[in-house]
């Protein structure tokens, strides 16, 4: 790599200029975006364009043709709702292509100037805020070229470049989708629409709808002015008002070669769903081997009918079904089958979607006797939910401060304990559960004991009567910045309980895999695999979900199933797996991400978010029908009209 391709030529982003041009080395202004050299191995990155500026590394780049394209992709992407927007981005595009092509007049420069101001004051949405911001600089910074350009009548031909539409909700989302634009759907009153675009990357619609955790949320830029978008439950709405007439009235059988290729894929939970559903539709065959006798994994046996009714998840799984999937269930790997086995029965690849199944110990004293009385939760919710016997105690203690310790805690009130105690060693602030999950449990009667650990369970006649804890501090910062618990010394207690259900983490069983299989492990007791393309070690098989992480949310196990089915086609078509376009582009913007300030300069519409039905206490308490209930059109579409529509657009050029 040469030293010219590493040098940011010149850069301007949040009204910062760097300017090498003159060939004097200034202080880099920029450093993550200095890093950046290849777009993929022997493809050197020439220039950069985006939302708030451009950065150019090659000073051959022809940067005003490739601000002409970057217009281009902002005129296409108009929702065509405001003139200024609509209009004004159009013309743009047309006299820069007229420029370009040494057709340009002195005063196109004028008109360029006088729309970019048009658009971004008084366009409505955040594409066409932001969208003028490249050309505004272009033409401040490079106005010299450009006159001459003009002046010359010089062409400049056009080139292609890799082009990334999206928004930091879609980034934030694992499986990137396209969210403005189903919300933009929902607000037309296109629902069928709506559907289809979630159904682009996800077959289990319904499911995220009601337990998605919600990481677009936490990045919508509707957050900076008042709440952000109530994205999950639109997302519900969507799906439930067109389940039934957007799919089940569809022929749904993808029809296959002859030749296609088969998979096998191992789990048939949120992971290995979502990659039957996407390998099907790239025309392979899918085969899943389920140990259970019913699909969803832990969203089936380890999520209450309270949040996610049982009908819901089996609806859209029979989806791949429909589709030509086939579910083998009651086939467990290292009982019935190992992966050799599935290699000689013909299937070209596995992909292993196993999730965590086994609960994580508390390493306490008097733990290791496995008292009566003592469940983890992985065991406790599936015997809930699959209705197997358990005798649930009349005072519970819950230990955890996640989902699955609400869910625990929420199902046990509801299968008759008389009171639960929820021990967690760090604050409320800082409970990893949704917050709506920690709100509603406090509703219903679950007590919350914060900055507590238990250090030994209490056992009587090898039955649990109690767990003695401590009282923790916070302490100095760990690795994740948070204040680590410390123990205060002499605080030790015993709270009284005829049950302890510790919910503090799951854990993978390798022993399943088998040592001859060749596969390695990590030192966290994970399947080793490439965290992009999700290949292992034996080129033919493949992991993702839980199995590779650690137990993880269901939107990022299917982002899994998503990507392999990307990097097993690819394997099939070329004999190796690279990262994908998408994920090349997506690692350059969050490099941009790093030196944006992401300001707001508008006001709020003064619509306050959306509140959501739920079943009042007294109702809900004493069974497992869902809570929440799907809202009604009329607040859809008062919640989809909040979405600021905050689309960016990202150029690059490169060497080849």
């Amino acid at each position: 790599m040469t030293s010219r391709s590493k040098k940011i030529v010149f850069g301007v982003w949040n009204n910062q200029v760097l300017d090498n041009r003159n060939g004097l080395e200034k202080k880099d202004l920029f450093s993550s975006i200095a890093d950046l050299h290849e777009f993929e191995p022997g493809n050197r990155i020439t220039a950069i364009m985006g939302w708030d500026g451009f950065f150019v590394f090659d000073p051959d780049a022809d940067v005003l043709d490739m601000v002409r394209s970057y217009m281009e992709v902002v005129q296409s992407e108009s929702c065509g709702k405001c003139v200024p927007c609509q209009m004004g981005t159009k013309v743009a595009a047309d006299i820069l292509c007229s420029i370009a092509d040494g057709n340009g007049r002195e005063d196109d420069i004028v008109k360029l100037k006088q729309l970019c101001t048009v658009v971004k004051n008084g366009s409505m949405c955040e594409l066409g805020h932001t969208s003028m911001n490249a050309l505004s600089n272009f033409l401040k910074y490079y106005r010299d070229d450009l006159y001459k350009t003009v002046t010359t009548g010089k062409r400049h031909p056009r080139k292609t470049y890799h082009t990334k539409v999206t928004a930091p909700c879609i980034e934030a989302c694992p499986e990137r989708l396209d969210i403005p634009r189903y919300i933009h759907d929902i607000k037309t009153g296109r629902y069928r629409d709506s559907l289809s675009v979630i159904q682009e990357k996800n077959p289990l619609a319904s499911v995220c709808g009601r337990v998605c955790v919600r990481f677009c949320e936490f990045s919508c830029r509707r957050g900076k002015l008042d709440d952000p978008v109530d994205i999950k439950h639109l997302k519900r709405f969507a799906s439930d008002m067109e389940m039934d007439a957007a799919v089940k009235q569809q022929d749904l059988k993808v029809h296959l070669a002859p030749d296609a290729k088969r998979v096998a894929i191992i789990g048939a939970g949120p992971a290995g769903i979502t990659a039957a559903y996407h390998l099907l539709l790239k025309g392979h065959h899918a085969d899943i081997f389920e140990m259970m006798d019913e699909p969803g994994g832990w969203a089936a046996f380890g999520i209450p009918d309270y949040r996610l009714p049982r009908e819901v998840l089996r609806s859209e799984a029979q989806l791949i079904q429909d589709m030509g999937a086939a579910i083998h269930y009651n086939q467990q790997l290292g009982r019935d089958f190992d992966l050799q086995t599935l290699r000689e029965r013909g299937y070209e690849a596995i992909f292993i979607a196993i999730g965590c199944r086994l609960g994580a110990p508390m390493r306490i004293e008097g733990e290791e006797d496995q008292p009566a009385g003592y469940y983890h939760g992985v065991d406790f919710l599936k015997c809930v939910n699959r209705n197997e016997p358990i005798e649930i105690g009349d005072k519970i203690i819950v230990v955890g401060g996640g989902n699955v310790a609400m869910d625990c805690a929420r199902s046990a009130l509801r299968m008759g304990a008389g009171e639960v105690h929820l021990v967690y060693r760090r604050t409320r602030n800082e409970m990893p559960a949704d917050y709506l999950e920690i709100n509603e449990a406090e509703e219903e009667g679950v007590q919350y004991h914060f900055l507590t650990n238990p250090s030994r369970l209490i056992i009587t006649d090898k039955v649990v009567t109690g767990v003695e804890c401590i009282t923790m501090e916070p302490g100095e910062p760990d690795e994740s910045g948070r204040r680590r618990p410390v123990p205060v010394q002499g605080s030790e207690h015993i709270i009284d309980c005829d049950m302890v259900v510790p919910a503090i983490g799951q854990k993978v069983d390798l022993s399943s895999i088998g040592t001859e299989s060749g596969l390695q492990t990590t030192q966290w007791d994970t399947i080793d695999a490439d965290h992009e393309t999700l290949q292992t070690g034996v080129d033919w098989i493949f992991a993702g979900g839980d199995c590779v992480t650690g137990p993880a949310t269901l939107i990022e196990a299917m982002s899994a199933g998503f990507r392999v089915s990307n990097s097993i086609d690819q394997y099939f078509k070329e004999g190796i797996v690279t990262l994908t376009e998408d994920e090349r582009m997506s690692f350059i913007l969050r490099a941009v991400n790093k030196i944006d300030t992401d300001t707001l300069d508008r006001l709020g519409s003064g619509i306050d978010r959306i509140t959501i039905p739920t079943r009042a206490v007294e109702e809900r308490i004493d069974d497992f029908e869902e809570v929440e209930a799907c809202i009604c059109p009329e607040d859809a579409l008062i919640e989809a009209d909040r979405c600021l529509r905050c689309y960016r657009i990202l150029t690059v050029a490169t060497e080849i």
